[in-house]
C-alpha cells in the first residue's frame, strides 16, 4: 500500500516538476500612421463681435491712428485665422506697418494674405503691395519671385502691366542680369508709348520704376567701359561712358517727374554716383608714353585735375539736391541717408584735389595750357 502511495507520489512528483509551458504571447497589431488633424482654434468671440473688432480697427486705421490699428488687425487674425475677418485684417496690418516706416513686417503681412487666400479679392493688391514693398527693402531675388506672380496672372490693366515689368526689371538689373532687365523696360516703355502715357503733366507712379530701372541698365552698362588698362582710343571710350552717364541721367531725371519722394532720392543719388565713379575712373588713367619726365607727369596730372573735377562739382551738386530733398520730407531715410555719406565722399574728394593742385609747381594758366595740349595729343 505504501509502495503504491510513493510511486503515485513520484508521478505526481514528476508532473508537478514538468515546465509549465509558456503561453503564446498574441501578435502585434500593425503600425498605424498617426493622425495629423488641423489645428481647431475656438475664438471667445461670436462672428458678431469679430467684426465689431475689425470695424473699430479699420474706423482707427482710416482717422491714421495706425500705431493703435495695426495691433487689433493682428489680434483679430489669431482669434479667428480661417475666419472671414483674416484675409482684410492681413492686409490692412500691412498697410498700418507701412505707414509706420516697418517694411519688413508689412512684406509679411501682405505676403501671408497672397499665400493663404490666393483666391481672395484683396490677394492681387496685396501683391502689387508686396511688390512695392520689396522693393523698397532691396529684396532683389523675392522681387522678381513677386513680379513673375504678377504676370502670371493674366487679366492685368495697363498699368498693372507696366508695374509689373518694372518691377521685374528692377528685380533683374540689381543682380546684373542686365540683358534680361533690359527687355522687360522694353516690353514697359512699349505699352507706355502705345497709351502715350506721362506724356503731359505728372506721369503715374507706376511709371517711375520703370524709368529708374531703365537708368540702372544704361548705368551698369556705361560703367562697363573703363580706362585700365588704357583704351585702344582713349577719347572714343570716354565719348562713350559719357554718353551712357548722360543717358542715364536722362532715365533718372525721368523717374524724378513722378514726384515720389522715394523713386526720387533713389534717382538723385544714383545720377550723384555716375560722376563721382566717373571722375574715379578717368584720374586711373596713367600718363601717356610722351610725358617721360617728372615735370610733363606732374603737368598730366595737374591738366587731369583741372578737367575733370567738375565732374566731382556735379555730382556734389546733385547729392545736396537730394540731402535737401530727404530733410524736407523725411521720406526715403535710406537713400536719403546714402546720398549725405555720398556727398560727405565727394566734398573730401573736392577738398584733395585743391590740395594737390596746390601742391603742383604750376599756375592754372600753365594747367590749362598743358590741358590744351594734351587735348590735341590724345587720338
Amino acid at each position: 500500500m505504501s509502495a503504491r502511495i510513493l510511486a503515485f507520489a513520484v508521478v505526481l512528483g514528476g508532473c508537478t516538476s514538468r515546465a509549465p509551458v509558456p503561453a503564446r504571447a498574441p501578435a502585434p497589431a500593425p503600425a498605424r500612421a498617426p493622425v495629423e488633424l488641423a489645428p481647431i482654434v475656438v475664438s471667445p468671440y461670436s462672428d458678431a463681435e469679430l467684426a465689431a473688432e475689425f470695424e473699430r480697427a479699420r474706423a482707427l486705421l482710416l482717422a491714421d491712428k495706425v500705431r493703435e490699428a495695426a495691433p487689433l488687425f493682428d489680434r483679430l487674425v489669431r482669434l479667428a485665422p480661417d475666419g472671414e475677418v483674416a484675409p482684410p485684417s492681413l492686409f490692412n496690418a500691412g498697410l498700418a506697418y507701412e505707414a509706420l516706416g516697418d517694411r519688413p513686417l508689412a512684406a509679411e503681412r501682405y505676403g501671408e494674405v497672397a499665400r493663404r487666400f490666393p483666391d481672395h479679392a484683396l490677394a492681387r493688391g496685396a501683391l502689387f503691395r508686396l511688390a512695392r514693398v520689396t522693393a523698397a527693402l532691396e529684396r532683389w531675388p523675392e522681387l522678381v519671385e513677386v513680379a513673375r506672380r504678377l504676370l502670371r496672372l493674366g487679366d492685368l490693366r495697363v498699368l498693372e502691366a507696366i508695374e509689373a515689368r518694372g518691377a521685374l526689371a528692377l528685380g533683374l538689373v540689381e543682380q546684373d542680369l542686365v540683358d534680361e532687365a533690359a527687355r522687360q523696360v522694353t516690353l514697359a516703355r512699349d505699352l507706355i508709348e502705345a497709351h502715350r502715357l506721362g506724356e503731359a503733366g505728372k506721369p503715374p507712379i507706376e511709371l517711375a520704376q520703370v524709368s529708374f530701372a531703365l537708368g540702372e541698365v544704361r548705368r551698369r552698362r556705361s560703367e562697363a567701359i573703363t580706362f585700365v588698362p588704357a583704351p585702344a582710343s582713349f577719347a572714343d571710350a570716354l565719348e562713350r561712358r559719357c554718353q551712357g552717364l548722360l543717358d542715364a541721367q536722362s532715365a533718372y531725371t525721368e523717374a524724378m517727374r513722378s514726384l515720389d519722394a522715394h523713386w526720387s532720392a533713389m534717382a538723385g543719388y544714383r545720377i550723384g554716383q555716375l560722376y563721382k565713379e566717373l571722375h574715379r575712373d578717368v584720374m586711373q588713367v596713367p600718363p601717356p608714353p610722351s610725358a617721360d619726365t617728372p615735370r610733363k607727369r606732374q603737368l598730366f596730372e595737374g591738366a587731369m585735375r583741372l578737367r575733370y573735377r567738375v565732374l566731382l562739382e556735379k555730382g556734389q551738386k546733385m547729392l545736396a539736391g537730394t540731402v535737401r530733398l530727404g530733410e524736407r520730407t523725411g521720406e526715403a531715410p535710406a537713400w536719403a541717408h546714402r546720398a549725405r555719406d555720398a556727398l560727405r565722399e565727394i566734398e573730401l574728394a573736392l577738398a584733395e584735389e585743391q590740395a594737390a593742385l596746390a601742391r603742383l609747381p604750376f599756375t592754372e594758366a600753365e594747367l590749362s595750357a598743358a590741358l590744351d595740349a594734351l587735348k590735341a595729343a590724345r587720338p
